[in-house]
């Protein structure tokens, strides 16, 4: 479908990527730094929905109004894995060259998942299922035309305790996934 020029829209469009996707020990291995929004996950969009490495596909802009952490753990190790990662894991935003915001895990509740318990275990999550509980930020972050984007997924060791151990030494029966959502507004050509 062509574009109509000069005609702009704007969506509410959260843009995310996967830091883990497993079933078992991830592969390759999770290291202590890793860099999302790059080539690893284009065109998997259980991973990501951005179509272009490390930017925003023609050029479209984005106002950031929230950030967001998705944790999924479930199988043997489900407890620490949550417990440690939101302890161990930071992220970075960064655009162009510059770090934008930076906090840990904890600080980036999901706003959305599974909530109760059953019979066998509780049911955790990174902060309440709620829309309302979300990181919004006090000023948004805008992202220019054709601005690069990544964000560092850096996991640091309390003691000798190191959540990378159980991610990468995970059980079959462990269900991994970690993401990073971007969520606000895109600014794109109306079709």
């Amino acid at each position: 479908m062509p574009r109509l020029h000069g005609v702009r829209e704007r969506r509410h469009q959260p843009v995310w990527d996967t830091l883990v996707r497993s079933t078992g020990s991830p592969t390759p291995a999770v290291g202590p730094s890793t860099r999302l929004f790059g080539n690893a996950n284009v065109g998997q969009l259980d991973r990501t929905n951005l179509q272009v490495p490390g930017q925003l596909a023609s050029d479209q802009t984005y106002v950031i109004l929230a950030l967001r952490a998705w944790l999924y753990f479930d199988g043997t190790n489900h407890r620490d894995l949550y417990l440690q990662t939101v302890s161990q894991l930071y992220f970075t935003l960064t655009l162009g060259d510059k770090p934008q915001f930076v906090a840990p895990c904890w600080y980036f509740p999901a706003g959305g998942g599974i909530a109760g318990f059953d019979a066998a275990d509780s049911v955790l999550n990174n902060g309440d299922p709620s829309q309302t509980a979300i990181l919004k930020l006090a000023r948004p972050i805008i992202i220019p035309v054709r601005q690069n984007i990544s964000v560092n997924a850096e996991f640091f060791a309390v003691g000798t305790t190191n959540v990378l151990d159980l991610i990468n030494g995970a059980a079959t029966d462990d269900q991994m996934v970690i993401m990073y959502l971007i969520d606000g507004l895109q600014t794109r050509d109306a079709q």
